[in-house]
């Protein structure tokens, strides 16, 4: 695992809060990351609480020059005392015996690239991209859409790294969006515009990101958002009509071009929508 030695861990935060956590923890590096341990007091010792195995923290450098993202693997509280196991990169499988097993991002989704992409794909979109959302980049520089981006390059980029990427990617099971637990898809009266919203999202990603296999079955449409596909008769039954989408007779749906147009002329009008569209986006 590739680690750099002049990063020191001075200040973290959750990478996906603004709040800060505990300045200069004292550090144990080793193969398998960053260890920290921060004797102190209660308050320092429930703000550690906080942070739980699966998500992600900032680290940076003592001068604030450099950052990086790391993955909580361990977080355990003992007396006075809170060890954190950090590491950088994706968590292996066969490493489920320290913790809980941290879920990876979408590497695809990141660079906005298929599955299929080819390697010269893959460095054509990290160029364009890191440049955009690189930190030196006065107008559209975003540290945390960087480190990301860079990330998922180095995976995609390895041949080795990605074929093991894929071969987790494909063992995981294609669970619900957490977008749609919120209550908005479910209760009120604006919880069946929300599901239109959800399947037009998810039928909108697929075509973007694999073109050549633009569809998405009933059953992963159900599988993504958690709902029964009673629940998504009526919504599918509408999006048809309204020629939105399109379904094949083995239940395969399909974005239609106006059915992208009225994505993309909404997102800026819908909260819910740019999270269905952009989830890895904080």
């Amino acid at each position: 695992m590739h680690r750099s030695a002049s990063l020191e861990l001075d200040s973290w935060k959750d990478a996906h809060g603004p709040a800060p956590a505990i300045d200069q923890p004292e550090t144990a590096p080793s193969e398998e990351g960053w260890g920290t341990a921060a004797p102190g007091n209660e308050m320092a010792l429930q703000r550690l609480d906080s942070i739980r195995p699966g998500s992600i923290v900032l680290i940076e450098s003592r001068d604030g020059s450099r950052s990086e993202k790391y993955f909580v693997r361990q977080s355990t509280r003992n007396g006075a005392n809170h060890s954190i196991r950090l590491v950088r990169g994706p968590v292996l499988e066969n490493e489920a015996e320290a913790g809980p097993r941290v879920q990876e991002p979408d590497y695809y989704d990141i660079l906005q690239i298929g599955p299929q992409a080819e390697a010269e794909t893959i460095y054509r979109v990290y160029r364009i991209m890191a440049a955009r959302f690189h930190p030196d980049n006065p107008e559209t520089g975003d540290v945390d859409r960087f480190l990301l981006l860079k990330t998922a390059y180095e995976v995609l980029s390895d041949p080795d790294s990605r074929s093991a990427y894929d071969a987790r990617r494909q063992g995981q099971p294609a669970g619900p969006m957490p977008v749609f637990e919120l209550k908005d898809f479910v209760t009120g009266v604006e919880a069946e515009g929300n599901r239109r919203l959800g399947v037009l999202s998810l039928l909108y990603n697929q075509r973007r990101l694999d073109p050549d296999h633009p569809s998405v079955t009933l059953l992963d449409l159900e599988s993504r958002m958690a709902f029964p596909r009673e629940y998504l008769a009526f919504t599918t039954w509408y999006l048809r009509a309204k020629g939105l989408v399109t379904a094949a007779d083995n239940s395969d749906y399909t974005l239609t071009a106006p059915g992208a147009e009225f994505v993309e002329s909404n997102i800026g009008k819908s909260e819910i929508l740019a999270k269905l569209l952009f989830p890895n986006r904080e």
